[in-house]
């Protein structure tokens, strides 16, 4: 089974700060935590942390530049790799950047800060790094070598609880399409401006808004010692992604890490490999009829019927064209087309389609697993077949069902 572990979205040829050498001279540097107490102007670079186990918490206060070429938070270490740090709740005003990281920096969250009138908010080539329920405003620009994304949260929104990931509020910023989670439907890019980064769930409201009740990091595979992938925040499928097996990294206390799992609770506990529940868990189950809607819940309790459905991230298809709209739309576009007289009697077929597309303002990249047979007891095949995979296959697997269950057909 392939571990993965999260390190780029964008190349690191990209990055100012990837240059893990370069320590930059701050006004002030700090190797534990540090609390602002009152509004801070600076005429150069301002706060330097380069220890691990750092928060920084600004109560509310202003970090503010009367000299917009320098940077407002710099995150160095001045000996190989640090980690497990935390920037929140400050304002970054007036700086060339906000808060530039580098690329020797691992496991850092920056929260509730709030971001004005700098000419990048966001310079990074952190890995492992969760920036999210940030105030953003209008004219500022960013680079970044992760997504700017929470972890996995329970939180409320709204009066209901819902677990999901959040990024950041944009001011001035209103996406067509919105989510009952409190996030817009497509990830954020502005025409005007020069944006590395990708904000895959950007808030519908200001982060006040979001009260977080519990945070699911990715659960570690101890057996292997190696990081199990935190697939939800990535803009693309994870073979995409640089494969590194190391040493697992424990969040720090300061996370208030819940140590569960990376994956929903509603899911089957049939289904026994960590990437297929991980990924089941990032996708929307989506059945016809009531058949399939049966075969659907054997997935997970949350499922979503084919009637008006618009594909928005991974998807996972249960029933073939007759009963299910959704998979009439793109029966075609797999490999192996279902339908009534292919596979045939009692066959099913599992089979995986990567969706990559994007425009000058919506950036979309998703997986859709088709699970559907020529009859009832195809489709039952199919999905009990799936059900014990290790990873999603990269070829089309055809399952018979027969009186001692689902068997492949070679």
């Amino acid at each position: 089974m392939k571990k993965f572990l999260i390190l780029a979205i964008i190349a690191l040829s990209m990055l100012v700060s990837a240059n893990a050498l370069y320590l930059p001279q701050c006004n002030m540097s700090i190797n534990e935590s540090y609390s602002l107490s009152e509004d801070m102007i600076f005429s150069m670079n301002g706060i330097l942390v380069n220890s691990s186990n750092v928060v920084l918490d600004g109560q509310n206060y202003q970090l503010m530049c009367n000299n917009s070429s320098c940077t407002g938070i710099c995150v160095y270490g001045t000996e190989g790799m640090i980690e497990n740090i935390t920037i929140k709740n400050l304002k970054l005003k007036n700086w060339s950047n906000g808060i530039e990281i580098g690329s020797n920096v691992k496991n850092i969250t920056i929260i509730n800060c709030e971001f004005e009138d700098n000419e990048y908010f966001l310079n990074s080539g952190a890995i492992e790094q969760y920036f999210y329920l940030n105030k953003i405003h209008e004219n500022q620009e960013v680079m970044s070598n992760s997504p700017l994304a929470s972890p996995k949260l329970v939180y409320n929104y709204g009066g209901s609880e819902y677990t999901y990931r959040l990024g950041n509020y944009y001011v001035g910023y209103t996406g067509t399409e919105t989510k009952d989670e409190g996030v817009y439907n497509f990830v954020y890019n502005r025409e005007e401006s020069f944006i590395r980064a990708f904000d895959i769930y950007p808030l519908i409201k200001t982060p006040e808004n979001y009260k977080i009740l519990k945070i699911l990091y990715p659960e570690s595979d101890s057996e292997n010692g190696v990081v199990v992938a935190d697939i939800f925040a990535l803009a693309n499928y994870p073979e995409n992604y640089v494969i590194k097996e190391t040493p697992v990294t424990t969040p720090s206390p300061s996370h208030s890490s819940s140590g569960g799992r990376s994956y929903d609770s509603d899911i089957s506990d049939e289904i026994g490999s960590k990437v297929i529940k991980n990924f089941v868990s990032s996708a929307a189950v989506i059945y016809g009829n009531e058949i399939d809607q049966q075969y659907a819940e054997e997935l997970r309790e949350r499922i979503q019927n084919a009637n008006g459905y618009k594909i928005s991230g991974n998807a996972v298809i249960v029933g073939g064209p007759n009963a299910n709209g959704f998979a009439k739309e793109y029966n075609s576009q797999f490999e192996m087309p279902i339908s009534n007289d292919y596979p045939g009697e009692n066959k099913g077929v599992i089979q995986v389609l990567k969706v990559h597309g994007s425009s000058i303002n919506i950036i979309q990249s998703y997986t859709i697993v088709y699970i559907a047979g020529s009859d009832r007891l195809g489709t039952q095949a199919a999905l009990e077949y799936f059900k014990t995979l290790d990873e999603l296959p990269e070829e089309p697997i055809m399952v018979e069902w027969t009186e001692n269950g689902p068997v492949v057909v070679e």
